[in-house]
């Protein structure tokens, strides 16, 4: 057993909440370490394996608790020097203060935000023995840590390292569940993933199951390689969405598939089309470096590069998703609208069949009568005793007479008007509650049952609002389990 001294010190714990900021940002750390472990490699079969222990709660009938994890790769593992050599990196001032990626250093302290201690079992050679490097929270203020050659505990003899994040703290081990860490690690080494650099797997139980890369919605509209005049290429993969999603958004990746952050945090990308939540995906550049805190990119000539050939992009990027906008919508409207006419057809056969009332949906009114409620079914109002024939539909799948229209500038406020030339109901596609209820087909369906029970009835009662008003109570009222 060899101590090591590190001179990080009490304010060590304030550094790491800088660099990590989540606990999911801290299980990263060790993650960009074992890929880094096999892209140094060089093996075209590397693996990278997550492993989540519980343990029984006390009094806690049955429930458990996450108590530890472990990140075991296949990569080029160290020796007993080469971990000692790691340690004296993190404990110069110099590293404690950058959090440079791509060494292994300071990441290694963001076990303390996790849990209480790491043990970090490794093996540069396939067959050999593993030594160990230990760290525990509580010495970390005091500045020492531990290399253990033979450790009976986590040696093994593969090549490779297994970093072993032992005592969760409680308050942190609802926040790792196997869901949570798979959806984030998806998403953060998406890049990698995609091009099966490696593979990335999870288990809680004894079956390890694959993590994926983020799945993107919408239509792809690049999947390219972009080049960057004098400084290689950046990889683009952009989807459009059929309307606005809060988020939607475009990942970027630097060296070894690692996210940056969101393109969006950078103030040169503070623009549209990309602040456009109908545009989401990701962009890969390789030769971007992170700041110290990881949180952006060192903004020297090789990123003034790339956000200059992304700036040329723009013009055509927004042109797409205008165009893919508009054409998803358009047929994703046609849909509901051929559903509506469905329902208005299914609502009126039903009310003049009397089938409403059998069904248990018509509406009652009640009167007292000698101390009891005399319960009497409400007479159809006028306007379905007298539908006009444009309106009842006589056929299942014949959609009503209603279409989507932008209005003319004396109709912008209004929701919907009938025009009698056509005998149609024109719908104001560019009003703001019909924009609301479009993103959810059902929300859509009921705005447009309203938008016909509102016309048909003022066709009937349009010089009578009170009449108009009471009328359109009692047929929504009836139509009310039908729309759910």
């Amino acid at each position: 057993m060899a101590k090591v001294t590190l001179h990080t010190g009490p304010g060590v714990f304030e550094v790491l909440a800088h660099v990590c900021r989540s606990p999911s940002e801290a299980l990263k750390q060790f993650v960009e370490n074992a890929a880094d472990a096999i892209e140094q490699e060089g093996t075209n079969e590397g693996e990278i394996l997550l492993k989540l222990t519980y343990q029984p709660v006390l009094n806690g009938l049955g429930a458990h608790a996450l108590n530890s994890i472990s990140v075991k790769d296949n990569g080029v593992g160290m020796t007993p020097e080469k971990m000692k050599q790691v340690l004296q990196q993190i404990g110069s001032s110099e590293k404690l203060h950058l959090a440079l990626r791509g060494e292994q250093g300071i990441g290694l302290l963001a076990f303390a935000l996790i849990a209480e201690e790491l043990h970090l079992a490794s093996s540069p050679e396939e067959g050999q023995a593993s030594s160990c490097l230990v760290l525990k929270r509580q010495w970390l203020k005091k500045g020492h840590a531990e290399i253990i050659e033979k450790c009976r505990k986590h040696e093994h003899k593969h090549k490779g390292t297994v970093a072993y994040l032992e005592g969760i703290l409680p308050e942190i081990a609802v926040q790792l569940s196997k869901d949570r860490i798979k959806e984030y690690l998806g998403q953060q080494f998406a890049s990698d993933l995609r091009t099966n650099l490696y593979a990335l797997s999870i288990s809680d139980d004894h079956t390890f199951e694959p993590i994926h890369p983020q799945r993107f919605r919408g239509v792809k509209v690049m999947s390219a390689n972009v080049h960057v005049p004098k400084a290689g290429s950046a990889y683009a993969e952009l989807y459009v969405l059929p309307w606005e999603m809060a988020d939607a958004s475009i990942n970027l990746y630097g060296r070894g598939g690692t996210r940056i952050c969101a393109l969006t945090d950078l103030q040169d990308f503070k623009v549209l089309p990309w602040l456009d939540q109908r545009l989401e995906g990701y962009i890969r550049y390789d030769r971007l470096m992170r700041t110290a805190d990881k949180t952006a990119v060192v903004q020297d000539e090789v990123f003034r590069a790339f956000v200059d050939k992304l700036k040329e992009l723009e013009p055509k990027i927004q042109k797409l998703i205008e165009e893919v906008s508009a054409e998803s919508q358009e047929q994703r409207f046609n849909i509901i609208l051929n559903r509506a006419g469905r329902l208005i057809d299914r609502f009126v056969r039903y009310r003049e069949k009397g089938l409403l009332e059998t069904l248990g949906m018509a509406p009652v009114t009640t009167t007292a009568k000698a101390g009891a409620q005399e319960v009497k079914p409400k007479e159809p109002p006028p306007i379905l005793q007298k539908m006009p024939a444009r309106i009842v539909l006589r056929q299942p799948t014949r959609a009503p007479h209603i279409k989507l229209q932008a209005p003319a500038e004396a109709k912008s406020d209004y929701r919907s008007w009938y025009d009698p030339k056509e005998g149609v109901i024109c719908i104001n596609r560019e009003h703001y509650e019909f924009l609301l209820s479009q993103r959810e087909d059902r929300r859509c369906m009921r705005y447009l049952f309203y938008i016909w029970v509102k016309e048909s009835l003022l066709q009937e009662f349009g010089t009578q609002a009170e009449k108009v008003a009471d009328e359109m109570v009692g047929l929504l009222a009836e139509a009310e389990p039908l729309l759910r």
